[in-house]
């Protein structure tokens, strides 16, 4: 025999005291009913918490980038000032056709600078253009324009810069982009810093090779256990924040780790490799 529960004892929806509750926020564990439930990235939160920047994580970083120029805006507006000058040196030189090519090719980068949709395609026609111009006047493509028509298919295709001209994007490539730029940046400089430490190990031996003095040896040898100690601090202290629940999630535990384990490494084979040559050379700084 089961005792039924009073309507009254039944768990109430914290906004909608007559609506019974069908679930709980995961973030301030109000009551909710079907109808305040709200979906965010795979949980459900009450409306307040699910508005908040560090729950819509994501919808947070993409508002932030929102409409903002990038590094590709700036280098396009480089390459543009320097099509001025050159679109200058051309009519002073009587070369008109040469110059007005220069100067429509400016416009384009002025265009996409200031985030017009249709600069995005105009910046892959001209390098195209070019190549075909170029063709057609010497009987070979110019593979000069190759490099500049790679770096527009890239700044075409890169999700910052399709952020900046208000388009939208997957969320699965947002999520990289943020992961990339936010998400645990130390553990990422950390294993910069590991590899960096090993290559500069490697390099060290080729300076006596090479017969380098002492203090440059000195130097290289003091860079790389330098560097691999402040890796090995990084990628611990990156270690400590790694929390898949937090929200945002904080990852790159392997980066971490790994960071760490290039850093041990290059501490335990330059003390191995150089340890001998490293007393020898403070001898000779005392001395």
């Amino acid at each position: 025999m089961s005792a039924e529960v009073p309507s009254g004892a039944l768990p109430r929806c914290a906004l909608h005291p007559d609506a019974l509750a069908g679930a709980t926020c995961q973030r301030c564990g109000s009551f909710v009913c079907t109808e305040c439930t709200t979906w965010v990235m795979g949980r459900m939160y009450c409306p307040a918490c699910a508005v908040r920047p560090e729950v819509n994580y994501l919808e947070a970083f993409r508002l932030k980038l929102w409409g903002r120029r990038d590094a590709s805006a700036w280098l396009v507006v480089g390459v543009t000032e320097l099509l001025l000058f050159l679109a200058l040196g051309a009519l002073m030189a009587g070369t008109f056709g040469l110059a007005l090519a220069f100067l429509a090719s400016a416009g384009v980068g002025l265009a996409f600078f200031l985030g017009m949709r249709w600069a995005r395609l105009g910046l892959l026609a001209v390098p195209l253009l070019a190549m075909l111009l170029t063709a057609l006047s010497t009987g070979a493509p110019a593979l000069m324009f190759f490099v500049p028509l790679m770096v527009a298919v890239n700044i075409f295709r890169d999700t910052r810069s399709r952020l900046f001209f208000r388009l939208e994007v997957p969320e699965r490539e947002l999520r990289r982009l943020w992961d990339l730029r936010v998400n645990n940046p130390l553990a990422r400089h950390a294993l910069s810093l590991g590899v960096g430490s090993l290559l500069l190990l490697v390099l060290t031996p080729l300076l006596s090779l090479l017969g380098e003095g002492f203090v440059l040896s000195f130097l290289f040898m003091a860079m790389t256990m330098a560097m691999a100690m402040l890796a090995l601090v990084l990628g611990a202290v990156a270690l400590r924040r790694v929390d898949p629940e937090a929200r945002p999630p904080i990852g790159r535990r392997w980066e971490a780790l790994g960071a760490m384990g290039l850093a041990l490494a290059s501490l335990t084979f330059g003390f191995m490799l150089h340890g001998q040559r490293l007393v020898e050379l403070l001898g000779v700084a005392v001395d």
